[in-house]
């Protein structure tokens, strides 16, 4: 057949040769787009996970540093009770006496000695702060204060809950029953027998009742696992062998029994150490406020002598990636402290796996504690 358009060519197949560099050229492009993805999604990744651990540094320091600045807020209550002998117990909940005794240490602290020690709580109930339950080298903070709420006076008492309720010159310690009665001036009496009040009449207006407040203990420290699975002295939430690895910031709380509860505060916290801001001079207690001091930090301290001195705290917090980062090692060494001797500078460092950290610092002003010392 001739062919009607001889000045069109007719197109050829493509050989062999010509489709495999075809192929070639175009592998090569999907590597490139395939290698760019990979190394997008992989920085992609460590940004969020550095920026989970800024979080989560920041809210550790700031959450520690909120509560301390509550410390010794019992209410109108202004005078404390002398320290007793022994020091309080941190995890007290089977008295109210022991518990009213308490109030005497608004801060608290149990120091561990160096970085691969864990701090001794034996003398206390602190029967859930096992060995496997604390971080070596890491401390343990005792925050003792009033909730910034009045109970209503019309409003429920949790049964077995802990409350305060305080004048400007006395204080008690009680147990929340709905079924109690609320004796004429809205106080109620009987020490560890003490029962509260819901409902009920109210107090006759010439002596208006103190307000009630729930009372809180908080025994922070640093867990080596994010949630424990063991059961310690009726304490869940212990870690034990087995649990995860994600060294985590915890609490007990003083809750509903009394009992203590553990609560999971902040994952990737790796140490928490505290040193003590101390008001000991001058040396003679002032006729104003019947207190040694004059509400100025004379010197720092990891384990002070007498916390009734105490007003004022550094936060030293080490956060830590919850995963590891392939490629990395962190090879600096971190500062946990400041105060001078043997119990003060911390350092740790460096330690050579592929976690990524990030040291946190705050200094905090114990409000109430150092509000008691101020010279009028």
């Amino acid at each position: 057949m001739k062919n009607r358009y001889p000045h069109v060519k007719k197109q050829a197949g493509l050989s062999l040769v010509e489709l495999l560099i075809a192929l070639t050229i175009g592998l090569l492009l999907l590597a490139g787009l395939t290698l760019i993805f990979v190394n997008s999604s992989e920085a992609n990744r460590e940004l969020q996970k550095t920026a989970q651990q800024i979080e989560n540094g920041r809210y550790a320091s700031e959450l520690l540093a909120q509560d301390l600045r509550l410390a010794g807020f019992y209410g109108h209550f202004h005078e404390l009770p002398a320290v007793p002998v022994p020091a309080p117990d941190p995890c007290e909940t089977a008295s109210t006496t022991n518990l009213e005794s308490g109030l005497s240490l608004p801060v608290q602290g149990i120091r561990a000695a160096d970085l691969a020690t864990r701090p001794v709580v034996a003398g206390t109930s602190c029967g859930a702060l096992t060995a496997a339950n604390l971080q070596p080298g890491s401390d343990i903070l005792v925050v003792r204060r009033a909730d910034t709420n009045i109970l209503p006076a019309t409003g429920p008492a949790v049964t077995n809950e802990v409350y305060i309720q305080s004048a400007a010159s006395e204080v008690q310690i009680q147990i929340g029953n709905k079924d109690g009665a609320m004796v004429a001036d809205g106080k109620a009496s009987g020490g560890a027998s003490t029962l509260f009040l819901t409902g009920g009449p109210p107090p006759p207006p010439a002596k208006a009742s103190a307000p009630i407040r729930k009372y809180r203990v908080h025994v922070y420290f640093v867990a080596p696992c994010s949630v424990g699975t063991a059961t310690v002295g009726g304490v869940a939430g212990v870690c034990q062998a087995g649990d995860d690895t994600i060294p985590t910031l915890k609490r007990l709380e003083l809750s509903v029994g009394p009992a203590m509860t553990i609560v999971p505060l902040v994952e990737g916290i790796e140490y928490l150490k505290i040193e003590y801001g101390i008001d000991n001079t001058p040396g003679t207690a002032d006729p104003a406020t019947g207190l040694v001091g004059d509400a100025t930090v004379d010197s720092y301290s990891g384990s002070p002598a007498d916390f009734s001195q105490v007003i004022a705290a550094k936060i030293f917090v080490l956060a830590r990636n919850t995963e590891l980062t392939a490629g990395f090692t962190d090879d600096k060494s971190y500062l946990l402290g400041t105060a001078p001797g043997t119990a003060g500078v911390t350092i740790l460092g460096p330690p050579n796996d592929r976690f990524r950290r990030h040291a946190f610092t705050a200094a905090v002003r114990l409000m109430n504690t150092s509000g008691r010392r101020e010279i009028p």
